[in-house]
């Protein structure tokens, strides 16, 4: 098959938000329990694991309610730390001139909110010609949902879309939707 999109991840494949994530969770969560985590907060992160997966394993006897007001708190704490996220320069020329000829989609376990913040701050939200954030399906990654919803999106086949990933559960969303991926391990 003819290669006719491109579908992006975006923390961690297009833009190094791990540390940005890390302090605006770190904030929020001692705002919300005054503990203030470390390292393992880190891994999860760049794990590509979702706070209702990933708080409760770190925050001891954290209430569903709590959860929710750590997720809020870090959503309005998140564009301040935004500036020390860092573009993958080169995977972002790429998706700047594959974008006038190709479908190019952004496919991410990140809330609209958030996502469109650091499209913004990288000026990179032109480039896309569809969206799928974390609020549009009900399964996040290594769930195949997002990137069969891009598919439907563009109308594309799995053989004719290449995806950028850098974690595994994204890496296994992608595979498990039968498209070909890249896997985005450092950047380049």
């Amino acid at each position: 098959m003819v290669i006719k999109g491109f579908f992006f991840d975006l923390d961690g494949t297009l833009v190094d938000t791990h540390e940005s994530n890390f302090l605006a969770y770190r904030h929020a969560v001692k705002l919300v329990k005054s503990i203030t985590l470390g390292d393992e907060l880190r891994v999860v992160i760049k794990a590509g694991e979702n706070s209702k997966s990933f708080l409760p394993k770190l925050v001891l006897d954290v209430s569903d309610n709590e959860i929710s007001a750590i997720n809020q708190k870090k959503k309005d704490l998140y564009p301040k730390y935004l500036n020390i996220s860092e573009l993958n320069e080169y995977l972002s020329v790429f998706l700047a001139q594959m974008s006038e000829h190709y479908a190019t989609v952004l496919v991410t376990t990140a809330k609209k909110d958030n996502a469109l913040a650091v499209l913004r701050q990288h000026n990179l939200e032109r480039y896309f010609s569809h969206m799928i954030f974390g609020d549009d399906v009900a399964d996040m990654k290594p769930s195949p949902a997002s990137y069969e919803l891009a598919l439907i999106k563009t109308g594309l086949k799995p053989g004719e879309v290449i995806a950028f990933e850098d974690s595994d559960a994204g890496l296994s969303a992608a595979e498990a939707a039968g498209i070909n991926t890249i896997h985005i391990r450092n950047f380049l």
